[in-house]
Formats: structure tokens, sequence, C-alpha cells
């Protein structure tokens, strides 16, 4: 969820400063291809922070995957763009955005009144917020449930607010999500809360038996996800939404949202 940590970019810390990376991933819509006497077919670069599963790059193919890479990816192919990439902090995908380094930010953005002060953002992509995990074994089925348990969360984010004011008998906080779910499988917790999306692509990743995602679920923190936009680039705005309105109406928008362990209720129609 790229609007809960401290530091301006939760789930940012793994990536290098200052790595820049430049691909071309070619769409196959019904733009022409640049050729001797042909049209130029037009390129449009993709700002990300590289980071699973939202927006990142493949290490094997340099393809970009992930819920936001493969919905630029199907907008790209049907407008027949070209796609490159710029990775940098995710902190700094908005100055880059305005110093021109990319055209849209697509790494699960929180559309936010403060961001929208600096940049446009399309339609609604996707929603997500955090999710509550229990053991597997676990009768707990809302965020209800939880007084006097032993809670969990991850240091520095604000699920850590979340369950202090829960009424748990303790609270138990963890330097990284894989001490955090091995809190939850050992049973020295209750209950832990992060973000959905990440631990739902994990359990995509790595079925695991000991952990369960309560659901249904309705977030504390839930988030709206768009793609950002300079303010005076209106044209690419209206044809990010046209894709998007597109893609919507194919069964491919929820394919990606499942692949990557979401499903309807992240959907925005």
């Amino acid at each position: 969820m790229k609007n809960t940590f401290k530091l301006s970019s939760p789930l940012k810390a793994l990536v290098p400063m200052g790595m820049v990376v430049a691909l071309a991933l070619t769409g196959c819509g019904s733009g022409g291809s640049s050729s001797a006497g042909g049209t130029e077919q037009k390129t449009i670069t993709i700002g990300t922070s590289n980071d699973a599963p939202f927006s990142f790059t493949d290490q094997g193919t340099g393809a970009l995957k992930g819920i936001d890479g493969e919905m630029i990816n199907a907008i790209a192919a049907n407008k027949g763009w070209k796609i490159k990439v710029f990775t940098s902090e995710y902190a700094t995908l908005i100055a880059a955005l305005s110093a021109k380094k990319a055209d849209v930010i697509v790494d699960a953005m929180y559309i936010t009144d403060e961001r929208k002060k600096k940049i446009n953002f399309t339609d609604p992509w996707y929603t997500e917020g955090e999710a509550m995990v229990v053991p597997g074994d676990s009768t707990l089925t809302s965020r209800d449930d939880v007084k006097g348990k032993v809670l969990g969360a991850q240091t520095g984010t604000v699920f850590k607010d979340l369950v202090d004011s829960l009424g748990g008998k303790q609270v138990k906080l963890f330097d990284s999500q894989a001490a955090l779910l091995a809190a939850v499988e050992n049973k020295q917790v209750d209950a832990v809360f992060t973000d959905s999306a990440v631990i739902a692509y994990s359990l995509v990743q790595k079925p695991n038996p000991k952990l369960k995602l309560v659901s249904p679920y309705k977030p504390y923190y839930p988030g709206i996800i768009g793609a950002g936009v300079r303010k005076d680039d209106m044209q690419l705005l209206k044809d990010l939404n046209s894709g998007l309105a597109d893609l919507k109406k194919t069964p491919k928008y929820m394919e990606i949202l499942k692949k990557y362990g979401l499903g309807e209720a992240n959907s925005s129609k």
C-alpha cells in the first residue's frame, strides 16, 4: 500500500538509491511502427520504483510485470504505444515526472488531495488497503475480534498505529514482512496487519496453510490507485483513461488482479 509508511514511499525501502533502468517494450496495438516512410510509433516512458507486485521488470526477460505494469502493457497494446521504463525511488517519482524523465507514474500510487495539487490522476485503476492475517486455524474474522489478543505489525508503518488502537493485550513489532509472517506461523501473535496486495501476492507465489487472510475484510486504510501525469499533459490523460475503460470491459482486467492475489473487491468500475 503506497500511502501507509512513515517514509514517503511505503514498501520502497528495498529499492536501491539512484537506480535507473531504461528499456523498450514494444506494444502490439494499432499504431504504426518506426520504419522508413512509415509512421513513428509513440513512446511512453513509465515511472516506477520497480516494486513487486505493483510495477516491476522481470529479471529474465526485462518485461514489465505487476498489477499496474500489466495494466499499462494492455493499454499500450490497445493504443499502439511503445513503452520505456524509468526506475527510481518511489519518493522521487513525482519529481521525475515534473522533470520529464517519465511521462506517467505507474506504481500503485494512491490518489490523494495533496498529490493532486502537483499532478493529475487518471480514473481509478483498482483499490487496495491493509489485510488482516491470522494463523490457518484461527477463528478470528474481523478487527472487532482482536480485543485482548496479541497483535503484530511491521516497524515504521501506520499499521502499528492501527494495532495500537484495537485494544490488544500486547503489540509486537517486526523489522520485516518475513519476520511478521513467521510470527503468525509460529503463533507468537494472534493477528497481524500488513499491506493486502503484498501478502496476497506472497501467498499466490508460495501458498502457506499456516497463514490465512481474513476475508471478507473492509480495510481501515482503503486506497484508490491511479496513474499520474503532468498537469499540462491532458491528451495523454485522456488516452490513458480511454485505454483503461477499454481494458475494464475485457476479462483481462480481472485476470490481472487475480494473477497477483487481488479480486472483485479490488476492482474499480
